[in-house]
Formats: structure tokens, C-alpha cells, sequence
């Protein structure tokens, strides 16, 4: 079955010039040809505006690349030789290949301080997302229609009923985010949360009904939000004065151990890289990329940083480095450098080349051929 980079080189090819010779399979001598007669490296020929090259290594390893306008294709896994074929794939991305490099060390500067509040704002406003789901979308109303309902009342007694609903609608929401917060985590339905956001969505349209019937009775309309969790406060409405116990233990954004992955280069969400900083007096801090590629844990100068662990987790895999680091109060923040081919999407499942002579042709017909170069 053709896969995606296959159909794109049939598409690419159809501008081809190569002889069509070049597409019949090889004769039965190419068919034999060794592992190592057939090892070196290769380039794409008879396709106009495509580069691509070929590397098959004898110890039956292959890299293979395709640059055809802004898209860029790589591969990389093992060959075999079968029938007179050559056959490359799955790619796999090696699992003895360091995903990791440690680069060079610098103290802790005020670009650090900076991406560690940035940092740490991602984290609170993650978990508020998991933990506050109902809190998501919206604010309060602007206006509502319910006020033209009490138009045959007096301005102060419209003010009456909408305290009196926004009281009632206040409580009925306090009710949904206790269950909310009460649920069962383990449990795939999300009626509770429905709830909650219903709730709250009828709170807040009361809520405006109740400003403007207090701007409309001269008056200011107070009202007491629901008291939330510290760790909604980065999803909710309100300042904040309204959350409750989001105090917390203050961070000290001053100091710190940390590492930049991939500095200078364009943040990936796909970061998402734990940190272990281990200390020399035996202490451990844990910490996390998120999308800025920045992990740190605050540090006082007087902590010597010993080890630094990074592990990534990607599409059922795990890769670990450990590095060691040298004494010196002043190293702080390390650059690393990580191997971006551990993302790489497989361009295709398996690709088949005929053996013809020095040659590699695709076995799809799609034209052009692998020539060799060495």
C-alpha cells in the first residue's frame, strides 16, 4: 500500500524526465548484489525541483531525506535486500540514539527570572484547566432581555427581585461546584461539569441583570462570588481577593537551577520534558519544560547543583540522559540540545527500491533513481 511520501513522489514525478527503462526491476545479477556492494550513499536523480538523499549503512541502518519546497521528509531505520529489492522501513528512531546533548552552562539572569514566571503561570493555568474545566468559556453577560420583564415595577423593586435571583442563581451555582469538586474523578461522565457550567452561566447573566437594575436605582449592586479553589484562579472572573486561600507559598523567582531546551529556536509544545536537579546535599527538585522548553527549580546560590536527569516521553516511548555536572556556584542554567528527529512522523511504513546496477529505483514507477555516489 502506497503510503503518504510515495504518493507525493508520484505526484513530484509526473514532471519527471528518467527513461522508463529506469523503472523495470533489476536483472537477476542486481538481484544479487551484497549487503555491502550495495552499501554508501545515494542521491535522487531524473526529478526536477526535489533533492533527496540515501544513506544505507552495511550494518543494515538507513537515513533517507526529501526536500521538495518548504516540505522536508526524513526517515530513518533499517534496510534489507530481498528479490532484487532493497526495502527501507518502518522508520524507527533509534532507541540507543541520545536524545539529549548537555551544552553550556550560565548564570541565573534576569531572562531566567522572566521565563520562570512565564513558566510557572503555564503550569498554574494547566492544571486550572484540568482541575476548573467548567471555568473555560465566557464572563458575565453584558445585558439581559429578563430586564424587560419587570419593566412595570419601579427601579427599586426591580433592584429587589434581581438581588433576590442573583442570591437564589448564587447558590444553586456554590451547589454544582461543590458537586463538581465532590466527583468522581475516575468516572467518564461529565454531567457534573455541564452543570457547573450551566450554573455558572445562569449566575452570571443574573448578575447582570442585577448591575443594571442597581445603575437604573441610582445604587451599586454588590454581590459575593462563589468562593473557588486556589487552583481555579487562573481560569476565573474574578481578582484575586475572590479566590480563595491563592496565597499559596511564594516562589522565589530571583534564584534558581535550570535548563533552556533548544535555546533560541522556536518555543514546541511538544516539550513537555521532566527535569530532576540533584543536589549536592542530597536534595532533589523536580520540574517541567511545558511549551517554553524552560524548566527550572528556585535555588539558593548555596545549593550546589550535582546531576541533571531529563526525560522525555513521546508516542509510547520513554528517553532518559543523566548528565553530570562540575562544581561551580556560578553554572545555573544549562542549554540542551535535543535531537528533534525523536518527533519526526514516519514518511512511510516501507519503501521499496529495485537493485538496477549502481542504481535505486522506486518500485512504485513513480520515476527518477537513487544514483550512488561513492
Amino acid at each position: 500500500m502506497r503510503n503518504l511520501s510515495i504518493s507525493l513522489l508520484s505526484t513530484i514525478c509526473a514532471f519527471a524526465f528518467a527513461p522508463a527503462a529506469l523503472a523495470q526491476a533489476g536483472s537477476e545479477s542486481d538481484s544479487q548484489a551484497t549487503a555491502s556492494s550495495l552499501a554508501g550513499n545515494y542521491r535522487l536523480g531524473g526529478v526536477m525541483e526535489t533533492a533527496a538523499q540515501l544513506l544505507l549503512d552495511p550494518d543494515g541502518s538507513y537515513k533517507w531525506m526529501l526536500i521538495v519546497g518548504s516540505l522536508d521528509l526524513y526517515s530513518e531505520g533499517k534496510w534489507t535486500q530481498s528479490g532484487g529489492q532493497v526495502i527501507l522501513g518502518p522508520h524507527e528512531f533509534g532507541k540507543d540514539t541520545p536524545v539529549f546533548a548537555l551544552g553550556e552552562a550560565s548564570p541565573w539572569s534576569r531572562e531566567e527570572v522572566d521565563a520562570a514566571y512565564a513558566s510557572e503561570t503555564i503550569r498554574l493555568q494547566n492544571r486550572a484547566k484540568w482541575q476548573c474545566a467548567f471555568l473555560e468559556t465566557g464572563g458575565y453577560y453584558a445585558s439581559s432581555d429578563d430586564y424587560a420583564a419587570t419593566e412595570e415595577l419601579t427601579p427599586l423593586q426591580r433592584l429587589e427581585v434581581a438581588a433576590k435571583t442573583e442570591s437564589k442563581l448564587r447558590a444553586e451555582y456554590e451547589q454544582a461546584i461543590a458537586a463538581y469538586f465532590a466527583r468522581d474523578l475516575s468516572d467518564p461522565d461529565d454531567n457534573l461539569e455541564v452543570s457547573a457550567r450551566s450554573a455558572r452561566r445562569d449566575w452570571g447573566h443574573a448578575v447582570a441583570v442585577l448591575a443594571k437594575s442597581a445603575r437604573a436605582a441610582g445604587q451599586t449592586a454588590r454581590y459575593q462570588p462563589p468562593s473557588l479553589p486556589a487552583d481555579c484562579f487562573f481560569l476565573s472572573d474574578y481578582t484575586s481577593e475572590y479566590a480563595g486561600n491563592d496565597s499559596g507559598d511564594g516562589i522565589n523567582w530571583s534564584e534558581g537551577v535550570g535548563i533552556w531546551v533548544n535555546r533560541r529556536e522556536r518555543p514546541n509544545s511538544r516539550l513537555d520534558i521532566d527535569a530532576e536537579f540533584s543536589f549536592a546535599d542530597g536534595s532533589v527538585e523536580t520540574a517541567n519544560s511545558h511549551e517554553l522548553g524552560f524548566a527550572f527549580a528556585p535555588a539558593g546560590y548555596e545549593r550546589q547543583l550535582k546531576s541533571i536527569k531529563l526525560t522525555l516521553r513521546h508516542d509510547g516511548s520513554e528517553y532518559a540522559s543523566r548528565f553530570d555536572v562540575p562544581p561551580d556556584r556560578e553554572a545555573r542554567v544549562y542549554e540542551v540540545k535535543l535531537d528533534n528527529r525523536v518527533f519526526v512522523k514516519p514518511s512511510f511504513k516501507e519503501l521499496r527500491l529495485n537493485i538496477s546496477g549502481d542504481r535505486l529505483v522506486p518500485a512504485d514507477g513513480s520515476g527518477g533513481a537513487y544514483l550512488k555516489r561513492d
